[in-house]
């Protein structure tokens, strides 16, 4: 019994040496941005938010949200696209994935975006549907 339970603890130990090893660390990829709601369109099984503004190194920006519902209506999943104008001749596009949870009167997603320069994102995003704003915050998964 001694042997396994000095067995169970080195198993412990050597778990929390491999997490410090493989700890995420994020940069944002872009400053925090402001985007104007521009409809939301409830459903029973799926809910639309769309969404527009600037965004750094985007350019201009709109985006549509995807949501589906967990048995409680209180979360879910979403997918959704996302297209940037950065000048008269490029355009950024982007697709994402995630869950979202209901905090209140707000809506939080935490999904990946994979975009169309081969980069991707960890997005988190907070929909205020009272004052028709979301604001996000991109971290850089990969360049």
């Amino acid at each position: 019994m001694k042997k396994l339970a000095f067995g169970v603890m080195i198993l412990a130990l050597c778990n929390f040496a491999i997490a410090d090893h493989h700890a995420l660390n994020l940069e944002a990829r872009q400053p925090r941005t402001e985007m104007n709601i521009t409809s939301i369109d409830l459903g029973d099984d799926l809910s639309v938010v769309t969404a527009e503004g600037d965004m750094a190194g985007y350019g201009k920006v709109y985006v549509s949200y995807h949501l589906t519902y967990n048995r409680e209506g209180s979360g879910g999943f979403y997918t959704g696209q996302g297209r940037g104008y950065i000048d008269e001749n490029t355009m950024a596009s982007g697709s994402f994935s995630g869950v979202w949870v209901r905090d209140g009167y707000l809506v939080r997603l935490t999904g990946v975006v994979s975009l169309s320069d081969g980069s991707q994102n960890l997005d988190v995003i907070v929909i205020d549907p009272l004052n028709r704003t979301m604001i996000l915050d991109a971290y850089a998964l990969k360049d």
